[in-house]
């Protein structure tokens, strides 16, 4: 199955026990296959989220989009609601993940009062106009890039706080259909978080920067406890625009109504009486 998971993709469980006793002598693709594998995410999220993008200049504007994550049958959709400011209000963005097949992602555009299917050659553009692109906006598969270990412990400093990470180096198998050659990220030994992460283009050069800036345990409704990547920085070493994503509310395992994840939803915004979510 496919891995599919918006910035909230930031949202997963603790390793189990097998995993922690042997982490240093997993290999690149078994880590990434950890990093990976959404049955350590809950079932159902619900989220507040602020992206900053703050301009070279340093002009700043944020966006506030709800978030909402839930599935049937083990698969994971995700859907977005754009709700200030004014130049994005009413957009709208819907994630369903498929069996063996690509990830369906639709939009809706509220100035063309119309919603359309977003094909894989879209899917390197920017994402409601921050510097993530869609791509950004999903956990990739571990069979999706060729893996390499760099380090089995390498130590790396972000924010001021101080991680002892595996250094993988990933390679894309379909490299048309992402925006970089490679890249290599600093996954957290203990959480299985990337907390560090650098893409390159085909000449090494390093054009794009994502840090965890603040990560935290946190609890679903259930008393289960998350590793949440609360703030998250992503610089575009090109333009030297950033973008800064912040959770600023979150529940995780309250049921989020499947109503979302429907055509209906993306034009309309609306779900039935009784099954909202604020």
């Amino acid at each position: 199955m496919k891995r599919n998971l918006l910035i909230v993709s930031v949202i997963l469980l603790s390793v189990a026990t097998l995993f922690a006793q042997n982490k240093k002598k997993m290999t690149a693709q078994e880590v990434c296959a950890v990093m990976a594998d959404l049955d350590r995410v809950p079932d159902y999220n619900y989220t507040t989220l602020l992206l900053e993008n703050i301009s070279k200049s340093g002009k700043s504007e944020v966006l506030e989009i709800k978030q909402y994550g839930g599935g049937d049958n083990g698969l994971k959709n995700v859907a977005f609601d754009f709700r200030a400011p004014a130049s994005v209000r009413g957009m709208r963005v819907l994630q369903l993940e498929k069996v063996k097949k690509a990830d369906d992602r639709w939009v809706y555009e509220p100035r063309l009062r119309q919603s359309r299917r977003i094909p894989m050659t879209e899917r390197t553009k920017s994402f409601g106009g921050t510097e993530f692109t869609y791509n950004d906006m999903r956990i990739r598969n571990e069979t999706e890039d060729k893996n390499t270990m760099m380090d089995e412990a390498a130590q790396i400093t972000v924010a001021g706080r101080k991680y002892i990470c595996w250094k993988i180096k990933s390679v894309p198998v379909k490299k048309s259909e992402v925006e970089y050659a490679y890249r290599i990220s600093w996954v957290e030994q203990d959480t299985f978080i990337p907390v560090h992460v650098e893409f390159y283009n085909e000449k090494d050069v390093k054009i794009k920067l994502y840090e965890c800036e603040k990560l935290e345990m946190v609890k679903g409704v259930t008393g289960i406890e998350y590793p949440l990547r609360r703030v998250n920085r992503l610089t575009n070493l090109v333009t030297g625009n950033q973008t800064v994503a912040t959770v600023k509310e979150f529940v995780f395992d309250d049921v989020v109504p499947s109503a979302f994840f429907t055509q209906s939803w993306l034009t309309t915004g609306k779900v039935p009486r009784g099954n909202k979510k604020k």
